[in-house]
């Protein structure tokens, strides 16, 4: 049910009218005594909106204690503190800290995130992107072409034709342009002037965030994918029939981009009714194949029936994050 806020329209002097404004929408707009407000006079309606002038806002500044702590840790600490949208982070440690290089490599895989100052106890980085600047349609692109390459490559590491190191950059550049995004994307519903500065609404923010979250998870997948067939020698049979598999969901995930860019409901609603087929297959394989060598005991067997099924627990799960983003697209009209 939606909540009408009623005022009451107060004379002011000879010529104007006084209508309060709530704390709330004031507080959300970053608005205080003396700053403008745009009035839109639409007939019936008078839109207020808080001026496109912009405000230089403080940075925020975090520091983060390393003592103690393991890398899996601080990597959690200066990720959710990019992610907040502190601007300057420090990270203080020990002298002779043997972690700074990886510190340091977490900080460089953070869009924006310069490191400015290194002393034998601290590290400080500052962010030198502006959230203004960043289009979520350029992430989204950019993600999507580095995942689509991904899909491509991943079969082809078994046969020695793509290497896994090269996969797995890939992927940390697809992260690296994901952290990015949810920055730009909080920030604007956070704040009304970046959401405007960004051309954009709550609801295609919303939008945009569950599609960059499937793409890092399709991308991440395919690192999958691509490091357990590294890990192992399959024969040629089994092989081909992975590429029939894979390179039916690559064709279902390049429809439903096209759907999504085009908005393209009938395509979306023919790779939502198809993903059924596609996981059915992953299953009917991986059933096959186990049946195949069930009598084998050896330690290279063994080994492949592992691989084999995190292969197929990754390619039904890529089929399943392209079917959510075929759903995605079917709440546009």
């Amino acid at each position: 049910m939606v909540k009408i806020d009623v005022r009451k329209l107060i004379s002011f002097g000879k010529g104007s009218f006084i209508v309060s404004m709530p704390k709330s929408w004031v507080q959300k707009n970053n608005l205080k005594k003396g700053d403008l407000v745009e009035l839109d006079d639409e007939g019936a309606e008078l839109v207020l909106k808080a001026n496109h002038e912009e405000k230089k806002t403080e940075s925020k500044e975090i520091s983060i204690e390393a003592k103690g702590k393991s890398i899996e840790r601080l990597k959690a600490e200066i990720v959710s503190s990019y992610l907040n949208s502190y601007d300057v982070i420090n990270i203080m440690f020990e002298s002779n800290n043997k972690e700074v290089p990886k510190i340091k490599d977490i900080l460089r895989n953070l869009s924006g995130m310069e490191i400015m100052e290194q002393t034998s106890t601290r590290l400080v980085a500052k962010n030198l992107i502006s959230i203004n600047e960043i289009s979520i349609s350029n992430i989204i692109r950019r993600m999507d072409v580095i995942t689509r390459a991904m899909m491509q490559d991943a079969a082809l590491c078994s046969r020695g034709q793509c290497s896994y190191d090269n996969i797995h950059n890939r992927d940390s550049d697809v992260n690296r342009l994901y952290y990015l995004g949810f920055r730009v994307i909080k920030n604007a519903l956070k704040n009304p002037r970046i959401a405007r500065a960004l051309e954009t609404e709550p609801w295609q923010l919303h939008s945009d965030a569950s599609v960059l979250k499937k793409l890092e998870r399709i991308a991440d997948k395919q690192k999958r994918i691509a490091r357990y067939l590294n890990s192992t020698s399959l024969d040629r049979q089994t092989l081909n029939e992975l590429d029939i598999i894979n390179t039916d969901i690559i064709e279902s995930y390049n429809e439903v981009m096209k759907s999504y860019y085009n908005r393209e409901r009938e395509t979306a609603f023919r790779v939502e009714g198809t993903t059924k087929d596609r996981t059915q297959s992953c299953s009917k394989f991986l059933e096959t194949y186990m049946q195949a060598h069930a009598k084998e005991k050896s330690k290279s067997t063994n080994s492949n029936l592992v691989a084999v099924a995190k292969i197929v627990e990754n390619l039904k799960a890529t089929a399943i994050e392209i079917r959510d983003m075929a759903r995605n697209v079917l709440c546009y009209e």
